[in-house]
C-alpha cells in the first residue's frame, strides 16, 4: 500500500444498493427502547460517539456536527433506562450522494455490545432513508471496526471501491473478518 494515507484513504466506503425489503418491527431486546433523540439525549449521544470513535465528543459538538446545518435529518437512540447506549443518525448530502441516504456515526456502548444496538439504530436509518424515497444508503467506516463491518455486510451493504488501492484493503479487512470468527456474522 505505500505512503501515508489521506483522511479519505483511511476509510473503507459501503453501499446498500436497495432500501427494498428491509425488515421491518425489529424490536429492541428487553430492557431497551429504540427511539427518535432529542436534545437532552446530546450527552449521551456524545458519550456512546466518544467512546466508539475514541476522540472527544460533547453536546455542544452532537448539537453542532450532528444538526441540519450538516445535513443530518435524524438521530436514532437505543437506551436502557436513561442512558443512552447506542445511536446512528441519517445524513442525507445530495450534492455529494444523490439519491442515497448517509448512515453516519453508528456506535454502541462498550457494556452493550453484542446484542445487535448498532444493526438496530442502523436499520431505523435505513426506514427514515425509505420512507423519504431515497433509493439506496452509503456509509464510510474504518476498517479496525470489525463488528461494525459484520454488521454492515451481513445487512447486505457492499464495498463500494472509491481510491485505487480499495480492492486490496478490502481483500485484507475480508482476512481479519474471517480469521477473527468466520465472517460476517453476528458480532
Amino acid at each position: 500500500m505505500g505512503g501515508v494515507a489521506t483522511d479519505d484513504e483511511k476509510q473503507l466506503f459501503m453501499r446498500l444498493p436497495n432500501l427494498r425489503g428491509l425488515e421491518g418491527g425489529r424490536r429492541p431486546p428487553q430492557g431497551y427502547a429504540l427511539r427518535a433523540a432529542g436534545p437532552a439525549d446530546y450527552p449521551g449521544v456524545a458519550s456512546v460517539i466518544g467512546t466508539a470513535f475514541e476522540e472527544p465528543w460533547d453536546a455542544a459538538r452532537v448539537a453542532r456536527a450532528l444538526g441540519p446545518a450538516e445535513g443530518v435529518e435524524a438521530i436514532f437512540v437505543v437506551v436502557r433506562g436513561p442512558q443512552v447506549v447506542a445511536t446512528a443518525s441519517a445524513r442525507v448530502l445530495p450534492q455529494a450522494y444523490p439519491g442515497s441516504g448517509y448512515v453516519h456515526y453508528v456506535g454502541v456502548h462498550p457494556d452493550d455490545r453484542g446484542r445487535a444496538l448498532g444493526e438496530l439504530v442502523t436499520l431505523a436509518v435505513l426506514g427514515h432513508f425509505a420512507g423519504r424515497g431515497l433509493a439506496d444508503a452509503v456509509l464510510e467506516t474504518d476498517a479496525f471496526r470489525v463488528a461494525a463491518l459484520r454488521t454492515y455486510l451481513r445487512m447486505g451493504f457492499v464495498p463500494d471501491y472509491r481510491q485505487p488501492h480499495d480492492p486490496e484493503r478490502w481483500s485484507q479487512v475480508m482476512r481479519t473478518l474471517f480469521a477473527r470468527g468466520g465472517g460476517p456474522a453476528r458480532g
